[in-house]
């Protein structure tokens, strides 16, 4: 697939359009195909090497994107292959009285997908 990379933190300068493995989809996981995709603030953090993360490089920048499922996991239910999804880079327990209310941006152990 083609993507724009970053292969080391800094400035736009660092961002390369070229090829990059598709991603095989594992146990627990769905593979989205997206049709769309923003970058926001975050990425300008990321990109410059926000203090304290930890990437693999080349990286793809971008959490926010919206696509289709293309492949499913063993192990997860209730999706299939050709649903439209959106994707929320907010992770949230699942488990705490913020989650359950749908509020996962006040989990106590929130993450973001980046």
């Amino acid at each position: 697939m083609k993507a724009i990379l970053l292969h080391e933190h800094g400035g736009p300068d660092k961002l390369a359009y070229g090829d990059f493995p598709t991603p095989e989809v594992t146990a627990g996981k769905v593979l989205v195909k997206l049709h769309a995709a923003a970058l926001n603030h975050m990425d300008l953090f990321v990109r410059a090497g926000w203090r304290g993360l930890k990437l693999d490089m080349p990286h793809i920048l971008g959490a926010d994107g919206a696509g289709e499922i293309a492949a499913v996991g063993d192990g997860v239910s209730g999706w299939q292959v050709g649903e439209r999804v959106v994707i929320n880079a907010n992770l949230g327990c699942g488990k705490c009285v913020f989650c359950l209310s749908g509020e996962d941006n006040r989990c106590d152990i929130w993450h973001l997908l980046c």
